[in-house]
């Protein structure tokens, strides 16, 4: 079992106009059957203040959960694929037709597939890095909600908890 904390990025469309950088945190929690598959919970938050110099911050909330597969999995490396589905909450502004912007939010399913490298530290800490293709919408000018393509980049401080077959915890690595 593996609990993470740590940065993330994610690039947003706005939609009619340009993409946006937006920083923020990700957690996640990762139960692993078997050395080759697991399960992964995953948070992230990511803000930016004053999108395109309005005054208005754009947020995007993730909450997901999908099956991990390690081709790679060893004592020192772990390389991995995901697949997740949840939901999203986002805040951001849309440009309105007389050229300036409005406030908008929008909610419901996002996806993402991606992979990472995760690199131990000492048996129980790693370090990880993940790149993801997100999928999830937001509205346009004209009150449609749009599919939109996103980029999630994360990097993460890692713990690991190792158990014996019993459940008692095992802090030696296995």
């Amino acid at each position: 079992m593996t609990a993470s904390f740590g940065y993330s990025y994610m690039s947003v469309p706005i939609p009619s106009s340009t993409r946006i950088d937006m920083n923020g945190l990700g957690a996640g929690i990762t139960a692993n059957f078997r050395s080759r598959f697991g399960i992964k919970a995953d948070l992230n938050f990511v803000r930016q203040a004053n999108v395109l110099g309005t005054g208005h911050h754009g947020d995007v909330f993730t909450y997901m959960l999908g099956p991990v597969f390690y081709p790679v999995n060893n004592n020192r490396l772990g390389v991995y694929v995901q697949a997740l589905a949840g939901g999203y909450r986002a805040d951001g502004v849309i440009p309105s037709g007389a050229g300036g912007f409005e406030s908008a939010y929008s909610q419901g399913p996002a996806w993402a597939v991606g992979a990472g490298i995760e690199r131990s530290i000492t048996s129980s800490l790693a370090i990880r890095t993940e790149t993801d293709y997100m999928r999830t919408s937001f509205i346009e000018s004209n009150s449609v909600i749009r599919g939109q393509n996103d980029l999630r980049l994360s990097g993460s401080l890692v713990y690991r908890w190792h158990w014996h077959s019993e459940g008692r915890s095992d802090r030696r690595h296995h």
